[in-house]
């Protein structure tokens, strides 16, 4: 359900969503469904601000001998950072509320406070330990393949430190956990549910 938090803010010009969880877990599957809902919706993916292989920013793994993926220092938290704002900033100046929506997807951006802080309603998908790994050997879209033990040695034990760590954080109350075994539809149609009930919110306060 939409946070009392969240509706105290109708009334901005964009309402920013973020959606965060453990990898396989449907978070891409969720935003791809939500941009074709919302077709004027903005769309940001932590998975483009990957530093490249061979920047010296990257976190490098000894055992595997490629960076990191899952560390937050893999990524350019803060050029991510800067085009969010740029895009909040761009409809800052709009006399008429209209449906303005932003779509964050990401597996780290509730653990960078302040991306995290310019998410108005926030989603983390969770998965089990053999959920997750089964998902994980099934899919084949990722540039460099997981060596082996990767998932194993690195990715989940990274998971779980970051989900540990971000219960910790002064915002934690806000995030809104969903279950990645139940079907696609039905975490969508909770998420949905909660812009439809904000954007509601902001016609009625015009």
């Amino acid at each position: 359900m939409i946070s009392l938090q969240c509706l105290n803010r109708v009334g901005r010009k964009m309402l920013t969503v973020g959606i965060s969880g453990v990898t396989c877990g449907g978070k891409s599957s969720i935003a791809s469904l939500l941009k074709s809902t919302f077709p004027r919706a903005k769309f940001i993916c932590q998975d483009d601000f990957y530093f490249s292989c061979g920047d010296s920013k990257s976190q490098k793994l000894d055992s595997v001998g490629h960076p990191n993926w899952d560390s937050l220092e893999s990524i350019d938290m803060i050029s991510m950072t800067r085009k969010v704002q740029e895009i909040i900033d761009d409809v800052s100046n709009e006399k008429l509320p209209t449906q303005n929506l932003l779509i964050i997807d990401g597996f780290l951006i509730f653990n960078y406070p302040p991306l995290a802080q310019l998410c108005d309603l926030k989603y983390f998908l969770t998965l089990p330990f053999e959920e997750c790994l089964a998902r994980r050997r099934k899919r084949t879209s990722y540039n460099i393949p997981d060596q082996p033990s990767y998932f194993s040695d690195v990715a989940w034990p990274m998971y779980l430190l970051h989900l540990k760590e971000m219960q910790k954080l002064s915002f934690a109350n806000e995030i809104q956990y969903l279950d990645g075994t139940a079907s696609l539809h039905e975490n969508f149609e909770r998420i949905l549910k909660d812009i439809e009930t904000y954007f509601d919110g902001v016609l009625k306060r015009f």
